[in-house]
Parts: C-alpha cells; structure tokens; sequence
C-alpha cells in the first residue's frame, strides 16, 4: 500500500482500495502492537525509500484473505500461517493482480470476494508443509495439505515436512513428477524429529504413480490403526513405471504392509529401518509380466523386522517376475520368513539375480531364506540363523535356477542348515553347525494314539499338530503296548496330527505314552536334488551352542559332490546316504570320515612260519605314488603271531601288530608314509613270532598322499 504522492493510481481508485478492506497503518499498529512491529524489524505499510518495493504486514493467512493488494508486484510479510504462532508459515508473499490461480492454501491464496488477484509465495523447487498450513501436532488431518504442497510442485522438487508430526488420513499421491519428502532428522522416538503419521486404514500411505526420481529422506512414517495397504506403494502411471526412487535415512514403522513396489527400476534404499508390521509382509516386490515387475532394487545398511509379535508376517517378498535385487550389509530379523522368492502371479517368468552380502538373518519364526521360484541367487558372507523350528535356508524343487552359498556361518535352526530340493546349489566355505534345535526333546510332541495304517504299518497320531513334512527323520520313545514304535523313522505326513512310519509294522495294541521329536542335519539333500557341490565347508559343531543335528549332511539325490569339508562333532555321524546312489555321486576327501582309497593284503593259507610274504593285490610294488597306512585288519585260524609291513624288505615304519585267531582292527595312532616315487619299492608282509600259527589272513588300509 502506497501513499498518494508516490502511487501512480488515481485519488478515486486509491479510496476504492481503501473501501475494499485494505490494512490502514494505526489499523495495523493497533492490531499488532508494537511487539509485532518489532518482529518484522519495525516494517509496516508506510512508503519504502525511492526505487524499492513497497513492503506490508499481515498477522495470519486468515487476515491475509481478507487483504487485496494495491498494485501488481507488491509484497507483503505474513508473520505465521496461524494468529498467535509467528514464524512459522509465514514468509514473503507478492500480489499478482491478475492471477486467477486456485488457492491452495500453501503457495496461492485468493481473498475474498475477488475473482483475480492472488498473493503468491516465490519458489522454485523447495517448498515447506507449514506454507500450508501444518502445524506438526498430529493432532488434526494434514492430507489435503500434503497433497496441496505435492501439486504446487508440477515438474517436481523437494517438500520440507520440519520437525514435528504429519497426520495423513486419505493416501497423497505422487503422479508423474519427481518429490523429495525431506524431514529434520530421523529417529524411532515417536515424540522427536519429523513424523508423518499413517492413518489411512486400509488404504496406502504414499502412492508413487509413473515417478522418475524423488523418494523420502530423514524421517520417520509410522502407522497408526491400519488394518491394509502399504505405508508407501508403487504403480504404472499409464505406461510410464517408476525410475530412480531413492530413500534415504528413513524409518518406517507401525504399519500393516510395509512398502509394495511394482512398475519399479532403479530403486534404492539405504540406511532404513523397518519394524512392528502385523500385515502379509514387510516388503513385497511384485511383478505381473514386465509392467508391473521391480528391478533393479538396492538395500544398503538397512534393518527390516516385522516384530517380535508378527510371527505371521513375511519380512521380505518377491514375487513373480523381479529383476536385479541387493542386498548389502542388511539385517533381516523377527516375522516368519527373511526372504521369500515365489511366483503367486501366474507368470511363466521368475525372481533372478537375487544377491545378498553381509549382513545377515535371526529370530525368524519361519524360513529365513526360502526358494520357492527363482533363477538365480547368490549369498556371501552373510549370518543365517533362526530361533523357530524349521529350515534355515529351504530351496524347493520348484526353484529352477542356480543357488550359490559361500562364506556364510549358517547355525541354530530347529530343523536343517540347508535344505536342498533343487538342481545347481553349491556351498563353499560356509560354517554349518549346531542346527537341528528341534531334537532336543523338549521340542517332543506328545503321541495320543497309535494304530495300524491299513497297510500293515504304524500310524502315529499326536495331541496336537507336529507341523512336519514327509521323509522328516523322527525319534519315538516311550511308547507302552505298541513297543515297535520305538526307535528312529522316516514319516509319510497324513494329516496335520497323523503321520506313518516309513517301513514300520504294527503288530501290537497301543496301551500309552510316548513322545516323538524331529532330527535335522548340516545340510539335507533331497531325492529331487541334482548337480549339488558341497565342497570346503565345516560342516558340525561350532565354538558356541549346542550341536543337535544329527549328521553334518543327509544325502539322498544321486548327482552330487561332497569333498574336503570339516564334518567332525555331529551327533549322530559325518553323513548318511540314503536311497539308490549312482556313479555321479562322490563323497571324498572329508574330515571326520574314514577315507580309504585302497587296501593291501595278503593270504597265507595253511603254517604261517617267520619270514617274508608278497601282497595279492596290484602293490606287490609301489610305483610313482606315496601312501599313507592308517588302519589294519587281521587274524589267524589259529595261534598267535606278530606282523608288520615291510618296503624293500625292511620295516617301512609301522608298529609291530600281535595277531590271534580273534579278527581285530587297529587304527594306527601314528599313521606311517611310504614313498615310491623316488625309486619303487617291494611291499610284503613280515611274520615274526609265529606259534603255532595257521590261516593268516591281513589288510592294510592306505590313503593316496600324492
């Protein structure tokens, strides 16, 4: 508002602005007081110096609708959005004296009972959410303003939330433009930094629609009262998927569904934090052919947990078509399964390149790494542990790709470190151990009844349900009458609380008790199983814990190689073979086996008198090679005497053995080398000692040195 003398306007036009409810100088001294003039550093609606824009004052934005301007280009200092609260909201505003713009409560303001003239606030691409209005209590519905600020930014820019908390009832929708959500810091603390409060019901928090760029950095997003939707969700804008959402330093929490991304390439999170989702999954990438599928997708330093509480809540999902997937340093913890690969959508197409280094998995009620679908994947360096009762890492027959472990220390399950069903699994350098949590008996399922299957078998049937699998490896104890229950079985699961005992016959009443429990091994491969290589791992008991599984690997399949792996301190064996192997499979090399390549015997029917004697197989000589004995085997029809092994007719380094006529087999505590690369070397049996000696049969077991 100008003076006469300096306004280019008419005396007429001057008191027509002055009827239409313009702010008069003692008007705004009396309203303000002189306290208010002080804020603005004592600046009213007086004339400005020659050559500079005349500047006013007004107290809110409610005073400022009811205050024209005077002239195109004036300005105007709103002290605070609301009267009483100076400071925030407010900032500089012009006049646009023809503008018609919408008022949308944040960066256009029309006043009342005029059709053109708008005060406008200069921005370009930043632009703060107490501009429109919110006062960051949480107390009252902020979505409209929200939304607003998003639409006041056409090609995109940065929303500044400010500390305090965002109520978003109705799901803001981001269309086409890349926005930045921005807050002051983020905590877990629901009283401090910036907040925006989710409570939508069963609608989503934020909906990303055909974006390219934007996201969410430094802040929370809490739930409050969602019983579905996603605190943030992705979709196809037409065509157009979404490029290049980052999220940043962000923590999200409270909610049903955490984040559902579809229609996505090149998203990124990193230092995010997810907890407390009672809903089907934390995180679900969900693809239907390639408009709708997620890739690539990148988590860096980021914790997701669905909560101690959420025991039926999936952690991580991916299903259908997925593409890149990455997980570095990231911590999956709590909920039912970590990480999910599975194909719901119908698609002949399946989650690939599923990569995950550091970090790692625990207290998961269900799977930690379940392969349902997928293509390939691959695990590095990474901690896989559960508290609950099933399989540390599960890879189905349905998964048809290619599955790489390496340098992992997978441990503490209730059932097996690795369960493999499918074709092309290698695990190399991994430590395994101290799986098999369920067969400890306090894990037992109480047994009701037993009876006859109707095949001659046993049927066992528990008081409440055992959540077992078919081919599982039980222990039964304690069972009265039906006594030929007792033992250890494979089962064939018939209904939630009934199971078979593979290869069992009923042949008594039951009359009572009886407990049964669940083994689990290192590594389980499964019949379906095909072109498995296990080599380099220790496979037992681990520094810390208590080691159950039975045996460092079960191998049923037929194509596989174990080689060079630790299997010492598993409870029951190294490993145990079942069903019908082939020429394919190969288990050698292993610690905590018996490795023999080869035996040398001999023969001596009828007197056995002292001397010398030559061996019936092939090493007779021993000819660019060098053995290592490790064991003997002997006995006589009759008698007693004393033998050792000899190499070019003197000892080649072993103790004397004492024989009877009582077959005994003596590990040598000193396993002893002989060498025929050198030069070749005659071995023979010598006899010493001998006393009525007769049938002298003998077997030296070698290991290959070189």
């Amino acid at each position: 508002m100008r003076n006469d003398e300096t306004s280019q306007a008419s005396p007429s036009a001057g008191a027509e602005r002055g009827r239409s409810g313009n702010i008069s100088r003692r008007k705004l001294i009396s309203s303000l007081g002189m306290a208010g003039v002080a804020l603005v550093g004592g600046s009213l609606l007086g004339g400005p110096a020659e050559g500079s824009a005349q500047e006013g004052v007004v107290s809110s934005v409610s005073q400022l609708r009811n205050t024209p301007g005077e002239y195109d280009g004036q300005q105007v200092r709103l002290l605070g959005y609301y009267d009483g609260i100076p400071g925030k909201g407010g900032g500089l505003l012009i006049w646009d004296a023809a503008g018609t713009d919408e008022d949308n409560g944040g960066t256009v303001f029309a006043v009342s009972g005029m059709a053109a003239g708008r005060w406008k606030r200069e921005y370009s691409t930043r632009l703060y959410l107490e501009w429109f209005g919110c006062k960051g209590l949480g107390t009252e519905d902020d979505s409209a303003r929200v939304q607003a600020a998003v639409d006041a930014l056409p090609s995109g820019g940065t929303i500044e939330a400010g500390s305090g908390k965002i109520r978003i009832e109705t799901t803001i929708k981001v269309e086409g433009v890349p926005i930045l959500f921005q807050g002051a810091g983020v905590t877990d603390i629901e009283g401090h930094s910036t907040q925006f409060i989710v409570a939508t019901g069963d609608a989503d928090g934020f909906l990303f629609s055909g974006v390219h760029g934007g996201g969410i950095t430094g802040l929370q997003v809490r739930g409050e009262g969602l019983i579905g939707g996603s605190l943030i969700a992705t979709e196809r804008r037409g065509k157009t998927g979404n490029y290049m959402l980052s999220f940043y330093n962000a923590r999200f929490k409270s909610g049903y569904n955490g984040i559902t991304l579809r229609a996505c390439n090149t998203v990124r999170f990193q230092n995010c934090v997810w907890n407390e989702f009672n809903g089907e999954q934390v995180i679900l990438l969900n693809g239907v052919g390639d408009d709708s599928r997620a890739d690539p997708v990148e988590f860096v330093q980021c914790g997701i947990a669905a909560g101690t509480k959420n025991t039926n809540t999936d952690n991580l999902v991916i299903d259908g078509l997925g593409g890149s997937i990455k997980f570095i340093a990231v911590a999956i913890l709590y909920g039912r399964h970590g990480i999910w690969l599975r194909n719901t959508t119908g698609q002949k197409g399946t989650p690939k390149f599923l990569y995950f280094e550091g970090g790692g998995f625990e207290n998961s009620m269900g799977v930690p790494v379940l392969l349902e679908a997928g293509a390939q994947v691959q695990f590095s360096n990474a901690y896989i542990g559960s508290d609950g009762e099933d399989d540390n890492v599960k890879i189905m027959s349905s998964f048809i790709g290619n599955a790489i472990f390496t340098g992992c220390v997978i441990r503490g399950c209730g059932r097996n470190g690795i369960d493999i069903a499918s074709s092309r699994v290698t695990v190399t350098g991994c430590l395994i151990g101290n799986n098999g949590r369920t067969a400890h008996k306090a894990f037992a399922r109480t047994i009701s009844q037993i009876a006859g299957n109707g095949s001659g078998g046993i049927r066992v049937t528990t008081s409440a349900p055992h959540g077992w699998e078919t081919d599982d490896r039980i222990s039964i104890q304690g069972v009265s009458g039906a006594a030929e229950a007792n033992g250890s079985w494979k089962i064939t699961v018939v209904s939630p609380n009934r199971f078979d005992l593979q290869g069992s016959k009923f042949v008594n009443g039951y009359i009572s008790g009886g407990t049964a429990w669940r083994h689990g091994a290192g590594i389980h491969i499964r019949k379906t199983a095909s072109r498995v290589v296990i080599v380099g791992n220790a496979i037992g008991s681990l520094a810390e814990g208590v080691s159950r599984q039975d045996y460092g690997i079960v191998c049923e399949a037929a194509d596989v190689l174990v080689c060079d792996n630790d299997l010492n301190g598993n409870a029951a064996g190294p490993y145990q073979l079942l069903g019908d192997e082939t020429s394919q499979t190969r288990f050698l090399g292993n610690k905590g086996v018996e490795q023999i390549d080869g035996w040398l015997t001999a023969e001596i029917p009828g007197d056995v008198a002292n001397g010398l004697y030559d061996l019936k197989n092939r090493f007779l000589y021993l000819d660019g090679q060098r053995i290592r004995i490790v064991k003997a085997t002997c006995k006589l029809s009759s008698g007693t005497c004393d033998i050792r092994l000899d190499a070019d007719g003197t000892s080649a380094g072993g103790s004397v053995l004492p024989v009877t006529s009582a077959l005994q087999s003596v590990n040598m505590p000193s396993p002893f080398s002989i060498d025929g690369i050198s030069s070749p070397k005659k071995l023979q049996v010598r006899v010493q000692n001998a006393s009525s000696a007769k049938g002298l049969e003998v077997q030296f077991a070698y290991q290959i040195v070189s």
